[in-house]
């Protein structure tokens, strides 16, 4: 018997052929989905992180606002007087320039004739455009607790120079940092003063009188004792040292007064601007005194603040500028209106988006506000 063999038919190859492409294609396009689906959920998980590490950084410089020497001063709460000249002190500048918002500086809020450095100061359309939409800016001050310049008496020495001893016999506004056993040395490179370090002073127990930016800092021979010169001279890029003025310069720590008090404060300002990489790409920025400004996230694409402001007993809440008749002294809680921020995909602009909104109480501030020291609210 012979057999025949017998292969598949043109038609039959060709239908086996279509099936699989089918099925190949059903796979691969399932593939391609859950390989979107993967990217969109772990690009979402990155906005999210990247949102959760600015806003906590950012609640925590605002929720210390006012701590320290800002808080509980005279008539001006929360705030120090700046020089008073023709020469108008700027922000936020690094040792070097002042042009970091919106390309150009910005100068103190103006009081009464004079500029103020305030424990928050609000910055209203201050900050870049994107997408036709002007940003805010918002700066914060406290006290900087881990330098012991209290520990330091401070005797005047000129217009531009300030000696910080180290007594033997530590006094008693002496209060070490936790785990510090001596004071530090002013000119230690880590946590020694800096160019661009912002110093507040108090005289005869009355402050703020004084605030300027350290220029240089070096080591001197006084008594036997640590001691240390450190010069304010003028022509700092904000405009803080003015020498020759009256106001709100080392000239009016002049003797017969006598300088009680020192703390290094921290000036922190956010702000919007775009990215030099690749000129497009917005991002969050914080600079601190004099330092160079840092990224904190990119991709935030929109920044904008209100604020509750207490006074007289009552609350206007979520005020996008200062209402008339008060002062950023004034201000109890930031409220973070929108802060959006947006994904890339391959250099496409919009591919995911995020809006965030939160309030952040300044506690010290607040807290003056309910229990004023005078017995009277601000």
């Amino acid at each position: 018997m012979r057999l025949k063999a017998r292969g598949f038919t043109m038609l039959e190859m060709l239908v086996s052929m279509a099936i699989g492409a089918i099925v190949l294609a059903t796979i691969v396009q399932l593939f391609n989905q859950a390989m979107k689906v993967t990217w969109i959920t772990s690009q979402r998980s990155e906005l999210q992180q990247d949102f959760r590490a600015a806003i906590n950084l950012m609640a925590k410089d605002i929720s210390m606002a006012g701590a320290g020497a800002l808080g509980q001063q005279g008539l001006s709460q929360n705030s120090v007087a700046l020089p008073v000249s023709s020469t108008l002190p700027v922000y936020p500048c690094s040792t070097t320039s002042c042009n970091y918002i919106n390309g150009a500086p910005v100068t103190y809020p103006l009081i009464s004739g004079a500029r103020y450095l305030y424990s928050i100061i609000p910055g209203p359309n201050l900050g870049i455009t994107i997408n036709g939409q002007t940003t805010d800016v918002l700066t914060v001050t406290y006290t900087d607790a881990n330098l012991a310049l209290n520990c330091y008496t401070v005797t005047y020495s000129s217009a531009t120079n300030l000696i910080f001893t180290l007594p033997s016999v530590l006094p008693t506004t002496c209060i070490l940092p936790t785990g510090i056993t001596t004071p530090q040395a002013l000119n230690d490179p880590v946590i020694g003063l800096r160019g661009g370090d912002m110093l507040l002073f108090s005289v005869s127990g009355v402050g703020p009188a004084a605030i300027g930016v350290v220029n240089t800092v070096w080591a001197s021979t006084c008594s036997g004792q640590p001691c240390y010169t450190v010069n304010f001279a003028g022509g700092d890029p904000g405009h803080i040292n003015q020498p020759t003025v009256s106001v709100g310069s080392l000239l009016s720590l002049a003797p017969p007064k006598s300088i009680q008090t020192a703390v290094r404060l921290l000036v922190i300002t956010y702000y919007l601007d775009i990215s030099p990489v690749d000129n497009v790409t917005p991002r969050l920025m914080r600079i601190q005194n004099g330092r160079t400004p840092a990224p904190v996230a990119e991709n935030v694409a929109y920044l904008k603040f209100t604020y509750d402001v207490y006074n007289g007993g009552s609350v206007s809440a979520n005020q996008t500028s200062l209402p008339t008749g008060t002062t950023p002294s004034m201000i109890t809680k930031v409220n973070v209106a929108h802060m959006a921020m947006r994904s890339q995909l391959a250099g496409s602009l919009g591919y995911q988006g995020l809006d965030m909104q939160t309030s952040i109480a300044a506690r010290n501030m607040t807290f003056q506000q309910e229990y004023p020291i005078s017995g009277t609210a601000y």
